[in-house]
């Protein structure tokens, strides 16, 4: 058999000039002369280990791309985390200016000087402040109840606690139109006048005795209802007993309410009257104007923490803007008339 001869190219010395680039030719050289073999075909190899053995090559994983997560943007919580209201009784707003306990409580707060009640007598006037309409009612009926929603029960859905204190009730959820005392007024609590609650036991314990309310306020603000309604007795709200009586029994409760840690954290109190003098009719119309339809002229104290002392208040505002307030800050719908978007607001 003829023998097969290969020539074998050694480096030259000028290849050293470029070392890296002709030390990789000359291995390359020494690859492709088969190094002395004597077959120029290559040998084909064969492995003999299974696949279960053969260790994986790294394969370096796709890219992932990953969205950033759509920030949630926490729902602010109510501007005043409890809220107090006192509805006081039968005073135009000239009268109680001229009361110099009352007078020294608007010039120590804020006040409202352009505030209109509702109507005549007291009954459609509490009804309109939870319930954003009279309703129809143009009396202090005792059994003229009323099947529609209402502030409480809004405020029970969104889980918002409620409460609301009567002077010299006999026990929680009384549902009789007067107490043997003769110092609770059924129209002058208008909870009992709503069907779903007067009907419900859960909702309707939440009407209480105003003592339970006074031995609360020193404790936790986190044992206090969100929303607190006081209704004075028939004397204590200046409806039988002068003025004067009234206002001491009211700076009494405002001290205590403005001592409790539910009021200092960012609370709010609202005190108002329930329609003004007798010969006083008037109100504010949808368009916000001055008409001869209302429960008269009556003042209205705002006190709250950051409110500057003595701020005047001059907007035209009624019961329905009171109730609005509630309902914004608690972010409840607003009910009837107090929808009314021309209607201002208290701070």
């Amino acid at each position: 058999m003829e023998r097969t001869h290969r020539t074998f190219v050694f480096p030259t010395r000028n290849m050293f000039k470029q070392p890296l680039t002709y030390l990789a030719t000359f291995f390359t050289i020494l690859a492709l002369s088969g190094c002395g073999a004597t077959s120029s075909s290559p040998a084909k190899t064969t492995s003999t280990r299974s696949p279960s053995s053969t260790t994986p090559t790294s394969v370096p994983s796709p890219t992932t791309t990953t969205k950033p997560a759509t920030p949630v943007t926490a729902q602010p919580g109510p501007k005043h985390p409890h809220v107090f209201v006192i509805i006081m009784e039968n005073l135009g707003y000239r009268a109680a200016m001229a009361t110099p306990q009352l007078s020294s409580l608007a010039h120590s707060w804020a006040y409202a000087t352009n505030y209109y009640a509702t109507t005549h007598p007291s009954l459609p006037n509490y009804l309109s402040l939870i319930g954003g309409s009279t309703f129809g009612i143009s009396s202090d009926c005792v059994s003229c109840f009323v099947n529609s929603a209402n502030l409480p029960t809004e405020l029970s859905q969104k889980g918002v606690s409620w409460a609301a204190y009567m002077e010299s009730i006999p026990n929680s959820c009384y549902l009789s139109p007067y107490a043997p005392s003769g110092l609770y007024a059924g129209k002058h609590d208008p909870f009992v006048y709503f069907e779903n609650i007067r009907t419900s036991t859960s909702l309707c314990a939440n009407i209480k005795p105003l003592s339970e309310l006074t031995s609360q306020l020193g404790s936790s603000s986190a044992k206090l209802a969100s929303f607190v309604w006081i209704t004075p007795n028939i004397c204590n709200d200046g409806h039988n007993c002068p003025a004067s009586t009234a206002a001491s029994w009211l700076q009494n409760m405002v001290s205590q309410i403005t001592s409790s840690s539910a009021w200092k954290d960012n609370g709010a109190l609202y005190i108002t009257w329930d329609e003004g003098n007798g010969g006083d009719n008037r109100g504010l119309s949808s368009s916000g104007a001055i008409t001869s339809s209302g429960g008269g002229h009556v003042l209205t104290l705002v006190i709250e923490p950051g409110l500057s002392r003595g701020t005047v208040l001059s907007q035209p505002m009624d019961h329905y803007s009171l109730l609005k307030t509630i309902e914004d800050n608690f972010g409840v719908p607003q009910l009837g008339l107090s929808a009314n978007q021309r209607l201002s607001s208290l701070p």
